[in-house]
């Protein structure tokens, strides 16, 4: 039988795309309107670019997805214990492949099934009233730093289990984790040292939440991760629980931040889908249906990457062992072939997108991001607010791309 294992993918893969992109991903044009930069390529090129180098860049939707699905594509670990771009020494479950991959992620996924998640509401649900109560009598906040983090820091700490007063190191961390898989070309020393820093923060903070006594953890993540509560199948391995940890941190927190700034941003720049939803009264329904065109229209995590495994194919394009592709998710989300004018934001499309992944790897945290946004954005747009700065600024990030900072006013007191 061939052997399917590959060398791991190597931490320099954003780099080789940021040399060889037909665009330069650092500019601020691109920072701006990446979907511009990506939609002219497919234009030239069809859903499938070949890089110099022989990796591959998708575009398409329905490429993406059967490489998502598909298990001759993975990330190709020769080990478990390979370090990762977030400088965790283990992989977390996010970055290996069945059966290793299968195992780590059932540790943890009875925290996010749909069940934990409606359990989670009624503490959310409170903790956006409150985050609205302060804002109103502030009036004028940083719908990042005010609300959208908090709130993710309130919900992962309800999951992880964490103690008290943990959640504060959230924000810097998390942001500096996801940065640190970006290319490393245009990051400056200072930031570069940031980046170690907390990610030496991050083990040093987990390692010792991990290591408490039994009777000290609750039934969250953790507690699960550090003594088998989820499966009885004894303690994870100190290295890989942090893995974990940093995972699900990393990606759900920046997620649900991303998805509440981008979301509220969209909505403030097409008036007329903003007026749309506040007369629907904000109902479930078309509130769940408005989150998942939100997500699609401008998600925070713009791809993923996988190797060929072995050899293979993506529609017409052959690909051999080894390939490196990089799944450009906001492109796939606006495949004109699967959208009616995928560039318009229309918060009554239905038809399901890339934002969360697909397959095996489909993000974890979905449930839970979604929550958090389906509470967070009515909640806010009942408040009437309006831009409090004329020019807003995306981060500089490559992997994942969110509003910056989103000043706003509140012009109407929150409901009781």
């Amino acid at each position: 039988m061939e052997n399917t294992r590959t060398a791991a993918v190597p931490v320099s893969w954003a780099d080789r795309m940021a040399e060889q992109a037909p665009f330069d991903i650092f500019s601020e044009a691109y920072r701006d309107d990446p979907n511009r930069f990506t939609e002219r390529l497919r234009g030239r090129h069809g859903p499938v670019y070949r890089l110099p180098s022989g990796a591959l860049v998708l575009l398409g939707y329905a490429e993406c997805a059967a490489v998502l699905r598909d298990p001759r594509f993975g990330h190709g670990a020769a080990t478990a214990r390979d370090i990762t771009g977030y400088g965790v020494p283990a992989r977390s479950f996010l970055l290996t492949d069945p059966p290793a991959h299968d195992r780590q992620r059932g540790q943890v996924s009875g925290a996010f099934t749909a069940r934990a998640t409606d359990q989670l509401r009624p503490r959310m649900e409170q903790r956006v009233a409150e985050l609205i109560d302060q804002a109103w009598r502030q009036r004028e906040v940083d719908v990042v730093a005010d609300l959208a983090r908090p709130l993710a820091a309130s919900a992962l700490s309800e999951v992880l289990g964490l103690p008290p007063g943990h959640e504060r190191h959230f924000g810097e961390i998390a942001e500096l984790l996801v940065r640190g898989t970006d290319p490393q070309q245009p990051t400056d020393p200072a930031t570069r040292s940031r980046i170690a820093r907390a990610r030496t923060d991050f083990v040093r903070i987990f390692t010792q939440v991990l290591r408490r006594p039994p009777e000290e953890c609750g039934a969250g993540v953790i507690g699960s991760l550090a003594h088998g509560g989820a499966r009885g199948e004894g303690p994870v391995p100190l290295s890989e629980a942090v893995a974990t940890c940093g995972q699900i941190i990393a990606a759900g927190y920046e997620t649900t931040v991303g998805l509440i700034a981008n979301g509220l941003y969209a909505l403030f720049r097409h008036p007329e889908e903003r007026e749309r939803l506040e007369a629907t009264g904000f109902h479930p329904a078309p509130v769940a249906t408005a989150v998942e065109e939100l997500m699609r229209y401008d998600p925070p995590i713009h791809l993923a990457v996988r190797t060929a495994l072995t050899e293979a194919e993506v529609g017409d394009t052959r690909v051999p062992r080894g390939t490196i592709l990089t799944l450009m998710l906001n492109a796939a989300n606006r495949d004109p072939g699967v959208y009616a004018d995928p560039h318009r934001l229309d918060l009554r499309r239905t038809g399901r997108h890339l934002a969360f992944g697909l397959g095996p790897h489909f993000c974890l945290g979905a449930p839970l991001a979604r929550l958090e946004a389906q509470l967070m954005l009515p909640a806010l747009l009942r408040c009437r607010p309006e831009l409090a700065e004329d020019r807003v600024t995306y981060g500089c990030g490559f992997v994942a791309r969110r509003v910056q900072r989103l000043r706003v006013r509140l012009t109407r007191r929150p409901a009781l």
